[in-house]
């Protein structure tokens, strides 16, 4: 089961365990998108839901005994009181309480006692305690998780409530690994643990034992992914658009309409969309061309209405008709505006300099390209700084590196001291110090197969050159499916399972969020390893505006020593 499929069951439960009748659907604003992510609003309406309302923006104490409400909400404080305020003077016939995660017999009893009126006709707990963006990506929607490269407050409680709702959901018991030189991973993978022992009985059609995994990595091991940019279709959206919650807003984009300023972008509730996520720049274009296509021949089709019956075929299909214009307006809009971009912002040969800097070796051809490229004045302050950045992780230990060199280049542009302390805040946060993995492939190879691999990467051609980069946790989980995933750098969390060397199910955590790429290769992976299936998540999905904004966050408050600016 996949995690969307795991959030529509729980909504569909609630639904449909409550008397029949007209209902309201009372959420909080992270349930909202956690049902909205899965379910267009549509959907739910036609199972007898008549509307929906926050908990923490409730209307006016208008009687609305008719309707039954159902609550679906997490499990906080101020949910906790906010409900004990609505039972006390109920608007409602009847209530069915749905927590997404464990909530302590202390706030059940606090319900109970606010229940004077007894409208509570159920409390149960489900566990979708997450966002499920496609069925093999979930996100705990945490942009900012640390401070002073320790759990910030609050987030550890969230992140193990997040998690341990996508392992009860899927009723996954697995074995836990977490990435060793991350104090954040060590710390989450023993909560998730003790979650686990605590809430055992919660597995009613649980997974064997030792037939799944739970590995939990950490950002700073790759902090190279979040900065390039990408070319699938839904890592485009988001880098140069922004994804927030399925929704992308156009209100900027010139000439837009009204009905297109904001618009959905999510593979449950587009089926083009999930059909293209995938696709890159070039595919995409081609895609849309024949979207479009099929849809002038439908429309030349729909223009002919000569007799009775091809009336009654105009109105039967109208409804698909239309959603299909809808669609395409969305996308010839979305793309319409990325190759603007694109053009633009000279992104194409940007992106080739990250590449070839990120996958390449010629130190002095790197050097040359981005000096080029950072003091071009049509080149964006963000991609300038991002060039810098990558130099700096990909020629950290060079004998000629030239960061200083590139530094003074970006101060002569007046590029803003915020962006040069990012800079500086980098090498602390993903610089070879802080990783254990060899994220560019310069260490020794420690084995046979390490050095094959190394040739053949070496000596095959690249059919593309702005997708020569592979993220990092590619080659995790390929030693995962191997069987060989060192125990010294991804140690277990308790006993290991006897029979937990190669899991069929993986669950792929990454404190400080995952991004698209990552997503896209995953999604590709599983497809070609149909014996293992991977979901990947992480505290959020990064571009690379907020990926600099987590790293600062994380590196508030620390001194910066790496690189003296």
């Amino acid at each position: 089961m996949s995690v969307v499929q795991a959030v529509k069951n729980y909504v569909n439960k609630m639904i449909s365990e409550s008397e029949p009748g007209y209902k309201i659907m009372l959420m909080d604003k992270e349930t909202t998108s956690f049902v909205s992510l899965v379910l267009g609003m549509s959907e739910v309406m036609r199972q007898e839901v008549y509307m929906f309302e926050r908990l923490d923006q409730t209307s006016s104490g208008e009687n609305m005994s008719y309707l039954k409400c159902l609550v679906y909400v997490r499990p906080t404080q101020d949910n906790i009181r906010a409900l004990c305020h609505e039972l006390q003077k109920p608007r409602y016939g009847a209530y069915y309480i749905y927590f997404s995660n464990v909530v302590s017999k202390s706030d059940v009893k606090l319900l109970a006692e606010a229940d004077e009126h007894e409208v509570v006709r159920e409390v149960q707990e489900l566990y979708a305690d997450y966002q499920a963006l496609s069925p093999h990506l979930f996100s705990l929607n945490m942009p900012i998780h640390s401070h002073g490269m320790k759990w910030g407050s609050g987030c550890l409680q969230r992140t193990v409530q997040g998690l341990a709702g996508v392992l009860f959901s899927l009723q996954l018991l697995p074995t836990i690994r977490y990435q060793n030189n991350s104090e954040m991973a060590r710390s989450l993978a023993e909560n998730i643990r003790q979650t686990i022992v605590t809430e055992g009985s919660l597995y009613t059609n649980v997974d064997t034992e030792g037939n799944s995994l739970l590995l939990i990595l950490d950002r700073r091991d790759d902090p190279v992914t979040p900065l390039l940019h990408q070319w699938t279709y839904e890592a485009m959206v988001h880098e140069l658009l922004g994804v927030n919650n399925g929704r992308v807003n156009l209100a900027h984009v010139p000439g837009v309409s009204d009905d297109l300023k904001e618009v959905v972008m999510s593979p449950t509730q587009d089926d083009f969309y999930a059909r293209s996520m995938f696709l890159n720049y070039g595919e995409i274009g081609q895609t849309i061309k024949d979207l479009m296509e099929d849809y002038q021949k439908k429309l030349s089709k729909q223009q002919k209405v000569e007799s009775i019956s091809d009336m009654k075929h105009f109105v039967e299909s109208y409804p698909q008709f239309k959603k299909m214009s809808g669609t395409v307006s969305k996308h010839v809009t979305v793309v319409g505006e990325l190759s603007r971009l694109v053009g633009t912002l000279g992104l194409l040969g940007i992106s080739e300099c990250q590449q070839e800097l990120v996958c390449g070796s010629d130190h002095s051809a790197n050097l040359q390209r981005i000096y080029q490229l950072v003091t071009d004045v049509k080149v964006r302050e963000a991609d300038a700084v991002a060039l810098v950045m990558l130099y700096a992780l990909r020629h950290e230990g060079h004998p000629n590196n030239d960061v200083r060199g590139l530094i003074n280049a970006l101060r002569k542009r007046n590029v803003g001291d915020d962006y040069l302390k990012l800079l500086s805040s980098l090498m602390d946060y993903g610089g070879a110090r802080a990783r254990q993995s060899d994220l560019f492939g310069t260490q020794a190879p420690q084995d046979i197969s390490a050095i094959k691999k190394r040739l053949f990467k070496g000596i095959k051609g690249v059919d593309n050159v702005y997708t020569q980069h592979k993220p990092l946790l590619l080659d995790t989980i390929s030693e995962v499916a191997k069987g060989r995933l060192r125990e010294g750098a991804y140690p277990y969390c308790g006993n290991p399972a006897p029979t937990a060397s190669k899991p069929q199910n993986v669950v792929l955590f990454i404190v400080g969020g995952v991004t698209y790429e990552e997503s896209a290769a995953i999604h590709q992976f599983n497809t070609n390893n149909p014996g293992m299936r991977v979901i990947l998540g992480g505290s959020t999905v990064h571009n690379s505006t907020s990926f600099l904004a987590s790293m600062e966050a994380a590196m508030d408050g620390l001194p910066r020593k790496a690189l003296r600016i």
